[in-house]
């Protein structure tokens, strides 16, 4: 399937007989659950080599040796709209010394308790940091180049907000609130 097709609805998981041909795809991760008789976690393995333990908290059934899937959506949003909007904002040579991104959302009560609402807060630090340069950056992510927004935005409300602080020479971190 190329990516301008639409994508195949199927609920139901169908049995194969022999492994998926991993050549006929561009990305491929892989989890492996070491203790399947009793634990949770995965160990995965990411397209690009990375590892990371999933887990999830005790209440579930898991040790909370790591974050859980859901948590690594608001992760993936954060750090891509982030490293779009830094590189953006470096291209127009705004003097950054510090960026923050919080992302926050809301869930569901109901299962699959899904998000229904993120924002993403975007604090910028520095001297002389043009608001509508920052304002530019997040646009352009969010319109053209983080797919993990694009991907989000089409199952629930995202929202981005930014602060532009400005921060005396030599002050390089921002307080986190």
């Amino acid at each position: 399937m190329d990516n301008k097709s639409a994508p195949m609805i199927n609920t139901e998981p169908q049995q194969i007989a022999e492994p998926v041909d991993h050549r006929r795809f561009e990305s491929a991760a892989q989890l492996v659950m070491p203790d399947a008789r009793a634990a949770m976690a995965f160990a995965a393995t990411t397209p690009n080599g990375h590892s990371i333990t999933l887990d999830t908290d005790p209440e579930h059934g898991g040790h909370d040796a790591g974050p859980d899937p859901q948590s690594l959506l608001l992760v993936a949003l954060g750090s891509c709209t982030g490293m779009d909007v830094i590189s953006i904002l470096r291209k127009k040579r705004q003097t950054v010394t510090s960026y923050v991104v919080n992302v926050y959302a809301n869930r569901a009560s109901d299962h699959p308790r899904i998000y229904t609402h993120i924002v993403a807060e975007h604090v910028v630090g520095g001297q002389g940091v043009d608001p509508r340069a920052v304002s530019r950056s997040i646009e352009l992510s969010i319109s053209k180049y983080c797919p993990v927004h694009a991907l989000l935005s089409k199952a629930t409300q995202v929202e981005h907000v930014y602060r532009v602080i400005e921060l005396p020479p030599g002050a390089d971190n921002l307080a986190c609130d």
